[in-house]
């Protein structure tokens, strides 16, 4: 029996003033009750209820004691039930990183997260791939959706597929049908900077390879969302994620056409440190990986 049960004992009989309305309340039996206030008046050296046939009524000392014990048990039920609400992932901080190709697929499942975990406080960004892995081991992130790489000290399932996607102005269909087509070659492209994306970037510029491309014209943005506004402000044509950018587009002023090519696509996953007990990042990947599942069918 701790000090601060004798305390909570103490401060349920001095609110209810009977003992056997005070015992149901804690749970015990009133001889168990009694057995407690008399430990804790032996501690104090005082006494704490003056007992008699009309009932338990507080002595003065009791009475100033009950003032200072009731904020003490109150926060500490507070703390209790604050460590119960961790322990089960319902409270908590959770930071995650994500690639735009994992947009849609991330986007999901914080949904049915928050549904679950209200109480949680989320942080997410929009990082590269090549960023967030290190992020991850040096805690800085808790989950990373980023492009499928070999990293065997991190937990990982594939989240999504991906390819590129030609993006262009709805209003210049009747002059181009395809990136192939001969009007492209003099429109500019709006890309992202390789720093930003430098894994993306690097199957943009295989693509140009393949084709034969070399643009007479490039503006470097560091956002995909301001890759779609310029395209669709009829400022040039664009290469991006297929997959995220298709839920995304005004389909009455883009046109979004997937490519299919050599070496074109890609896979991302969901990553994890392999050593994690955080309850709420464990309840995170559940229910992140029961999204991806049924996702991907």
């Amino acid at each position: 029996m701790t000090r601060i049960d004798l305390l909570r004992s103490f401060v349920i009989l001095g609110e209810a003033g009977n003992y056997t309305i005070a015992a149901d309340r804690l749970g015990i039996s009133q001889p168990t009750l009694t057995k407690q206030i008399a430990r804790l008046e032996d501690i104090l050296g005082q006494l704490l209820f003056h007992r008699s046939r009309q009932g338990t009524e507080l002595t003065d000392f009791g009475r100033q004691f009950l003032v200072e014990a009731q904020p003490l048990v109150r926060e500490a039920d507070r703390i209790w039930a604050r460590g119960l609400r961790m322990a089960a992932g319902q409270t908590g901080q959770l930071a995650i990183g994500f690639t735009f190709s994992a947009l849609e697929v991330m986007t999901r499942a914080l949904i049915a997260y928050r549904e679950t975990f209200p109480d949680v406080e989320i942080s997410f960004d929009d990082i590269s791939s090549q960023s967030q892995l290190p992020m991850l081991r040096e805690h800085r992130l808790d989950v990373a959706f980023a492009r499928l790489q070999d990293s065997p000290d991190l937990s990982s399932c594939i989240v999504s597929s991906d390819r590129l996607a030609f993006v262009f102005p709805a209003e210049r269909a009747g002059e181009i049908e395809s990136i192939d087509s001969p009007a492209v070659r003099h429109m500019p492209f709006i890309r992202l900077k390789h720093a930003i994306a430098p894994g993306f970037e690097g199957a943009v510029q295989r693509l140009f390879e393949w084709k034969g491309i070399e643009p007479a014209v490039t503006h470097w943005v560091n956002e995909s969302l301001v890759q779609l506004r310029m395209v669709a402000a009829g400022l040039g044509v664009a290469i991006m994620h297929g997959s995220a950018v298709s839920s995304l587009i005004d389909r009455s002023r883009l046109v979004v056409q997937p490519i299919d090519g050599p070496d074109l696509g890609w896979q991302t996953a969901m990553y994890w440190r392999s050593t994690e007990k955080k309850p709420v990042v464990l309840q995170f990947l559940k229910i992140a990986e029961g999204v991806a599942a049924s996702f991907q069918k």
